[in-house]
């Protein structure tokens, strides 16, 4: 099936790989270069290297963007990077490892499918050899934005449908911050021998756009939206969906302006979410934590950061020792391509633990943690310095000594 995009480029970098050492609370950091703009959507863990896995754009056209992968060393150190050139792909939104060894990578395609862009899944083996690939859509605009995998074999193929023709009323309006036209979820089940079991959009008249998503035990998975409502402020949503993709249960959490970018399923269905939020009575973006039990409702929530910071985080894990880290960025409003990278640690109860903030003289965007066996911790990601391409970030931060 279109054998002749079944190219796997194995690439010497020709950029820069630059290491800088000595920065306070970050071991290192290292920024990969490839052909054009990088965009890293997430980390895969294999057997002893990490793959960063993203989107390369090499002019403004968008059938000139690929998936990228920057196979790395968990000292930092770049094997190889590899480029897939399949034609009509753009770029990797997410991807994900299976314990049998295959590859899904998840983004979007305009080359294929129906009307406008669609869904395309592609999955490979470890050497890249095309194993099967779906693309999924319908009429309007659907693009990925997470690849869960199920409870039962399944997948969920989570992400956004949007509609050109439906202009967001007050998208002008300044401060506002989601998409110039109506959006919503858009969800696929996809059956463990590859069969559409079924796709949905949950289009309302709010302006939703789905974040992250996880499984839940009985075959469902949770939605973390933000709703983008002008002239009120912006509320994170969380959705249960049910196996069969109706909507169980919708939870709004509105205190101030709210945004999730980030979800983490804990034992028992209780639900960590990462995002930001600006209190009503305050213009500083602050960072957010807040857990929710598997009803729905909130146990608690916490905000950090400086008075004269913008903060906000983006991804979170679960640690051995069973605390919580999230990443992010942290950056003052007059001061461009000035971001730092920013961690917070919370214990179950949302009590703060440590946090750490490491400048990268980037503007950069978080998109996965990992822990080591050592207890070091790797940020992943992008960043750009000013008219300069965006390249692939990886830091590795170490957490404070205990006392």
């Amino acid at each position: 099936m279109r054998d002749q995009r079944r190219i796997l480029a194995l690439t010497v970098l020709l950029g820069l790989c630059v290491s800088l050492a000595g920065l306070a609370n970050a071991g290192w950091i290292h920024w990969y270069d490839h052909e054009g703009e990088v965009r890293v959507g997430t980390v895969l863990m294999m057997e002893d290297e990490l793959w960063l896995v993203g989107t390369s754009i090499t002019s403004q056209d968008p059938l000139d963007e690929g998936i990228v992968v920057f196979r790395v060393q968990p000292d930092g150190t770049l094997n190889y990077a590899m480029s897939y050139d399949w034609d009509g792909v753009q770029g990797a939104a997410d991807a994900v490892i299976t314990a049998e060894d295959r590859i899904f990578f998840a983004g979007r395609t305009d080359t294929y499918g129906a009307v406008g862009s669609d869904m395309y899944v592609l999955q490979t083996d470890l050497s890249g050899q095309t194993l099967s690939e779906w693309v999924i859509g319908d009429m309007l605009e659907e693009s990925v934005t997470r690849i869960v995998l199920g409870s039962q074999g399944d997948y969920f193929i989570v992400g956004n449908q949007m509609n050109p023709s439906f202009v967001v009323a007050g998208a002008e309006t300044p401060g506002y911050a989601g998409p110039e036209f109506n959006t919503s979820p858009y969800v696929a089940r996809i059956a463990a021998d590859g069969t559409t079991v079924w796709k949905k959009d949950y289009a309302t008249l709010s302006n939703r756009v789905v974040f992250d998503a996880v499984p839940t035990s009985t075959g469902g998975c949770f939605l973390l939206c933000t709703v983008y409502d002008v002239p009120n402020a912006d509320a994170i949503q969380l959705n249960r969906l049910t196996d069969t993709g109706g909507t169980m249960w919708q939870r709004n959490f509105a205190e101030g302006s709210s945004e999730g970018y980030a979800l983490h399923g804990l034992d028992g269905g209780w639900l960590l979410i990462a995002g930001s939020r600006t209190p009503a009575d305050s213009a500083s973006l602050q960072a957010l934590l807040m857990m929710v039990s598997a009803t729905g409702s909130e146990v608690w929530s916490r905000t950090f950061g400086e008075p004269d910071q913008f903060s906000s985080l983006h991804t979170v894990i679960e640690t051995r020792d069973g605390l919580f880290v999230a990443a992010g960025k942290q950056y003052a409003e007059d001061a461009e391509y000035q971001d730092s990278v920013y961690l917070v640690c919370v214990d179950m109860n949302g009590e703060l633990q440590w946090e750490q903030t490491v400048p990268t003289g980037m503007h950069v965007a978080v998109e996965a943690l990992v822990e080591l066996p050592d207890g070091g911790l790797l940020v992943a990601g992008s960043g750009a310095a000013a008219e300069d391409p965006s390249r692939a970030m990886l830091m590795r931060v170490d957490p404070p000594a205990e006392d």
